[in-house]
């Protein structure tokens, strides 16, 4: 790895060299604590004839709410520096709170998509997209990306940044990465560590209702809403509190009102608690 740091001035010379050759950036945004599925997106980002790769790792405190674990979350910057350096990462950008959130005595900024915000993951994390976009937006003016990668497991954070892309008119590519999951499906999370042996046992079972979900759905496309309603009373009954379980066109969250599988494209979304631990998972139809 050519550079850690966490002094924008240092990076920023690095990235006006690299402009100045017509290297292509890559950039991986992470907050760290680094598992395969956040591997996975550097080895897919790889495969996108890149020349320069940027991994940044900043916990944003900015998406989380007063009552998650913004305190807790795990942070494992050693470890996480030599997965990095053993994927031929070029640049590890980590700065603190106050490189990224410096005082502003006329105010602070705020990006917003009311549409897409307000729904799913937005209903109980209010200000959590308003966080996410707006550190993401940092990252991209002062990294200066040529292409960028999101997993498909954060879907709705993956279109909110797309429509932010779009609307501002970023010359950026942006990539979505398929979910990577343990043997037994459950979708790989930094936050699957908080999981005790019990709750982590029954944690494979979201993925199983996901596809569950897609089988009865292509035999019975007309009971949707009864076939969502059964699998959330199984996972009720296993000890998932559901905050939501949805069938959507994936190109916008829309409701899906009529099921037709072979002109359009849905998305099942799903985000649980079981114990104390939120799990969110989805299957792209």
């Amino acid at each position: 790895m050519q550079l850690i740091s966490d002094n924008f001035n240092e990076v920023h010379d690095f990235i006006l060299a690299w402009k100045r050759n017509e290297y292509k950036i890559g950039f991986v945004p992470t907050m760290g604590n680094l598992h395969r599925g956040h591997l996975s997106l550097i080895e897919q980002i790889k495969k996108s004839n890149v020349d320069k790769i940027i991994v940044s790792i900043f916990v944003n405190p900015r998406q989380f709410g007063p009552s998650e674990d913004y305190n807790n979350y795990p942070r494992t910057l050693i470890a996480d520096s030599k997965k990095l350096a053993d994927l031929d990462v070029d640049l590890l950008f980590c700065p603190n709170e106050q490189l990224m959130y410096p005082k502003q005595n006329l105010g602070e900024v705020k990006i917003d998509n009311n549409t897409l915000m307000a729904d799913l993951c937005g209903i109980n994390r209010v200000g959590h997209f308003n966080g996410v976009l707006l550190v993401v937006n940092k990252l991209f003016n002062l990294l200066q990306p040529d292409i960028v990668i999101f997993g498909q497991k954060d879907y709705q954070q993956y279109l909110i940044i797309k429509s932010m892309i779009e609307n501002l008119f970023m010359p950026i590519e942006l990539i979505l990465s398929p979910i990577v999951r343990e043997s037994d499906g459950l979708a790989m999370s930094s936050r699957n560590q908080y999981l005790n042996k019990n709750e982590r046992e029954k944690a494979p079972l979201l993925y199983e209702s996901l596809a569950n979900i897609s089988d009865a759905i292509l035999k019975y496309p007309n009971k949707i809403q009864s076939i969502l309603k059964k699998e959330v009373s199984i996972l009720e009954k296993s000890g998932f509190n559901i905050e939501y379980l949805e069938i959507r066109h994936s190109d916008d969250l829309t409701p899906v009102e009529n099921f037709h599988y072979s002109e359009k494209k849905y998305i099942l979304l799903l985000a649980a608690k079981i114990g104390a631990t939120r799990l969110i998972d989805n299957l792209i139809l």
